[in-house]
């Protein structure tokens, strides 16, 4: 605009101005119109245009009140020649004066005044007849307002959207959001009129996302409700209520235009959307959307849903063309040949076609330990136990000595259940020979594993820390104990002294660490009393032992020596 390149300012507008409903930019643009189209023959009637464009968009935002005031002024300046005119002049003011009333915007008590005095100056009688009538709504919009001034006292509309960084401050402010969103759904206008809530929600969801524009949860959030209030509406309104499910789906379109191009769940949920409007055409067009824009990604997810939704709405049959696309694809992985696999199996019941695509995968997959555990898992089910032990023998010779510790595991529990106790020892001692590190001259740690059974063990968690028993250490890495009891502290005889071992805090080392229920609070004091330990910044009571002792010595003016030989 400084530079006086209106063209591309223009364009700037067109893209930009209905999809970023932001005060400032809205502002920008009526700056735009007043400057540049005040020479024009038709300058008023657009300038007005433009103001009622930007309080459709962005009237409802609670520091949108100098728009409102601007616009009055505008109107109040303009000449009427003729009864006529002025009665239309009078007419344009009021209609917006009712409208700013009614709006939950901050500042709202002046502009209530203003219209009061503005019917005042016209007619004193018909003044006093449409404030009365004008000021439940006036009442009701400020009640609005003071609540969401507090809700949006500390909202920072500024930050720039960038993709989650889980910093303090930024989720801070997306439960200032949430919290505003919950609020609006609460309806708190007062509102029969299910398009003005739903206009309310929607503009709140708008703005949230113009800082957290790259949550997959907001937009999803926002499309869920605009789903679930068109459905509401439907009985109500037929007509409406498709308007608004076409909403939903422009809705989507744009969050993967804009920041979740590449995002799986909003792809995924979108398809969702469109399957139950049983617009299946739309779901294939999403599906082949995402795989084209992961680009050299794994495609592997894609594949597995897009097989899902095609048996879910066409049958076995589309999905056996999906899956013959995702074999065809080089990007696509094992998780898609696991997934058809087991959709033959639990749909088709038929597990020769499921051994098929398995046995197919391995050709490409033999050295993926998570696809041949998924294999041996599929396997151990059928009650084939020959072949399953067969299949582990295969597995086994496939895959790296580093990376099978995982499908031993499986194949002793297998045995643990099916087989005998000699050919349960026979995989412990084979599991020793190559897993020598886990087992370090002890091989307590890999009998363990032979009587766990889900979440139960058979030893506490400082038992199983003490003899570093690997798969324990794994399983809970992410935290400093179990969650689940273990099978002896089910038990009555040794409940109480497992429990009491198993309520030391342990670190994932096996270290002990710091109990701080038994941690005194921090009482920072100026002056150090007796039997206090005196330390910058405060003072803390003497551990116990030391408190008795000193009571039990004499006090310090008994060690004067001097004193002593002047006696």
């Amino acid at each position: 605009m400084r530079c006086h390149q209106f063209e591309q300012v223009e364009k700037i507008f067109q893209r930009s101005l209905v999809k970023v409903l932001h005060l400032d930019l809205w502002k920008c643009y009526l700056m735009y119109v007043r400057e540049t189209k005040a020479s024009l023959p038709g300058f008023r009637e657009k300038m007005t245009q433009a103001y009622e464009f930007a309080l459709s968009k962005v009237g409802q935002d609670i520091g949108s009140t100098q728009i409102w005031v601007d616009y009055i002024a505008f109107l109040r300046t303009g000449e009427a020649s003729g009864s006529f005119a002025e009665n239309q002049k009078i007419a344009s003011i009021r209609r917006v004066y009712q409208r700013v009333i009614a709006s939950p915007i901050l500042n709202i008590e002046p502009l209530w005044k203003e219209y009061n005095q503005f019917e005042n100056n016209i007619n004193k009688v018909l003044a006093k007849r449409l404030c009365e009538e004008k000021s439940r709504d006036f009442k009701n919009a400020l009640r609005v307002a003071k609540e969401a001034d507090v809700l949006f006292r500390d909202v920072d509309k500024g930050i720039p959207s960038v993709p989650p960084g889980n910093l303090v401050s930024e989720q801070q402010q997306l439960r200032l959001w949430k919290k505003i969103i919950a609020w609006e759904k609460t309806n708190p206008f007062r509102s029969d009129n299910p398009s003005v809530v739903k206009k309310r929600v929607m503009f709140t969801y708008e703005q949230c996302l113009l800082v957290f524009g790259h949550h997959p949860d907001i937009w999803y959030e926002a499309a869920h409700f605009l789903t679930e209030s068109a459905r509401a509406l439907t009985d109500k309104s037929e007509t409406l209520g498709k308007e608004w499910l076409d909403e939903v789906t422009m809705f989507y379109e744009r969050a993967i235009g804009l920041f979740m191009g590449t995002n799986h769940f909003l792809y995924f949920a979108y398809a969702d959307f469109e399957q139950s409007r049983m617009h299946y055409d739309k779901c294939h067009e999403v599906y082949a959307r995402l795989v084209k824009a992961l680009g050299d990604s794994d495609h592997s997810l894609a594949y597995v849903q897009y097989m899902r939704f095609a048996r879910q709405a066409e049958g076995m049959k589309a999905a056996r063309l999906v899956f013959k696309k995702a074999r065809e694809d080089p990007h696509c992985s094992y998780p898609a040949f696991v997934a058809a696999a087991l959709m033959e199996y639990t749909c088709s019941k038929d597990k020769n076609i499921a051994i098929k695509i398995f046995e197919l995968g391995l050709k490409r997959f033999a050295i993926e330990i998570e696809y041949a555990k998924a294999y041996l898992e599929f396997m151990i089910p059928l009650n084939e136990d020959n072949n399953t032990r067969v299949l582990f023998e295969r597995l086994i010779g496939g895959l790296p000595e580093e990376k099978s510790r995982d499908l031993w595991d499986v194949f002793q529990q297998f045995e643990s259940t099916v087989g005998d106790l000699a050919s349960l020892q026979k995989v412990e001692k084979r599991m020793a020979a190559v897993f020598p590190k886990d087992v370090d001259n002890n091989e307590a740690p890999l009998i363990v594993d032979r009587y766990r059974f889900l979440g139960a063990w058979p030893c506490s968690d400082q038992e199983l820390l003490s003899m570093n028993h690997k798969g324990f250490a794994k399983q809970h890495s992410l935290v400093s104990g179990r969650s689940g009891r273990s099978a002896s502290q089910a038990t009555a005889t040794c409940g109480e002294a497992t429990q009491a071992q198993s309520a030391t805090p342990m670190n994932l080392t096996g270290r002990g660490m710091p109990d701080v229920k038994n941690m005194l609070p921090f009482r920072p004091s100026v002056r150090v009393g007796v039997n206090v330990q005196g330390v910058p910044g405060g003072s803390f009571p003497l551990p116990h032992p030391l408190t008795e002792l000193s009571l039990a010595i004499p006090p310090p003016s008994s060690f004067q020596v001097q004193d002593i030989c002047d006696s």
